[in-house]
């Protein structure tokens, strides 16, 4: 009996000094090492998210983590994350865009697809950053009812928005539009559109149209002086 509570005793202060060297190991790593605080969030940060201060709590961190993260909340405070955030953790710049930079347009402006063809879009050759109009077109004898309307039209040509923001052209499978590196030309399918309020509604009620005897037709805005 006497044996086991020596042995007891023994691994109680054997375990007391582990305790204690580890303290002491740590308070003298901690004196040693250089730290900063960086904010980071304080639960999980979803992608699209417009972010604010109060998402964020200031933690330490060696300051030899390195650089590439935010280090105040000045960086984060009104920007958008462009990916999922985790929680405690150091915030990569990388993570984080202005919302002009996320939503390819201004973000006062609507961003919206539309399918094309090369014919009816100036040979598929429309590049992103130009402005274009779009036209309904009726075949000579036919009449359509716009969306909205009661009354038919049989205008062969009407303007439906114009100096409409261009801001991707993509082909079949998502990639840019053009000429690639390897000299593969990838045929423009898709025109990606920063609108406005106003020109969102009659350019979607042209594509429910064109399922119809409408056609849309695409050209280059004039350049205004």
């Amino acid at each position: 009996m006497a044996r086991r509570i020596f042995e007891m005793a023994i691994g109680i202060i054997l375990l007391g000094g582990a305790f204690i060297l580890a303290f002491v190991f740590q308070q003298s790593y901690r004196t040693g090492v250089e730290y900063q605080s960086l904010p980071v969030p304080i639960s999980d940060i979803a992608p699209y998210t417009m972010l604010d201060n109060k998402m964020f709590a200031m933690k330490d961190f060696p300051r030899a983590l390195g650089g590439g993260y935010a280090t105040t909340l000045s960086q984060l405070s009104g920007q958008m994350a462009n990916s999922v955030i985790p929680a405690g953790l150091p915030i990569p710049l990388v993570l984080v865009n202005t919302t002009e930079e996320s939503r390819l347009a201004d973000p006062s402006l609507e961003v919206l697809s539309i399918p094309i063809t090369p014919p009816s879009a100036v040979g598929g050759l429309v590049r992103a950053g130009e402005r274009v109009n779009i036209y309904r077109i009726i075949p000579p004898g036919a009449e359509v009812i716009p969306l909205g309307s009661t009354i038919p039209i049989s205008e062969p040509v009407t303007l439906i928005a114009e100096n409409v923001l261009v801001v991707k052209v993509l082909g079949d499978d998502g990639s840019q539009a053009g000429t690639t590196s390897s000299g593969k030309i990838v045929q423009a399918k898709v025109l990606v559109l920063a609108v406005t309020k106003d020109q969102l509604d009659p350019i979607l009620n042209l594509m429910a149209e064109t399922k119809g005897p409408s056609m849309m037709w695409i050209t280059l805005s004039p350049v205004k002086t």
